[in-house]
């Protein structure tokens, strides 16, 4: 408790003194149970007027089609397929042009799964 005493706060600047300017002594901006102008508190207003709503998606459109699954399946499959295929010699040397097609058959199963509902 020592450095308590070696230190003292300066002039009582501290939070609830009067000798900020605008406030008083308890350190309120305004007295205690007054209201200030412009203020909106109690104003309800309805987020969809606001403009701050969206409406839902109607379930019928969150839906994919029956084929869309397999189809993005079959892709990704295809696609490690065909970089296996390359490196086991299937269609040859291997060959950057059948793992860049194996890559871009993969990356369209991925761009259709972002859309899958």
């Amino acid at each position: 408790m020592a450095w308590l005493e070696c230190c003292p706060m300066a002039n009582n600047s501290g939070p609830g003194s009067s000798s900020k300017r605008g406030k008083s002594a308890s350190g309120r901006a305004t007295p205690k149970g007054s209201v200030q102008k412009n203020a909106t508190l109690g104003r309800y207003t309805d987020p969809e007027s606001g403009g701050r709503y969206t409406k839902a998606i109607p379930k019928d459109t969150k839906v994919s089609p029956p084929w869309y699954g397999p189809l993005l399946l079959g892709l990704l499959l295809l696609g490690v397929l065909i970089i296996l295929l390359n490196y086991l010699s299937v269609f040859g040397t291997p060959s950057g042009w059948f793992l860049l097609l194996g890559l871009v058959i993969i990356g369209v199963g991925f761009a259709l799964a972002t859309r899958y509902r």
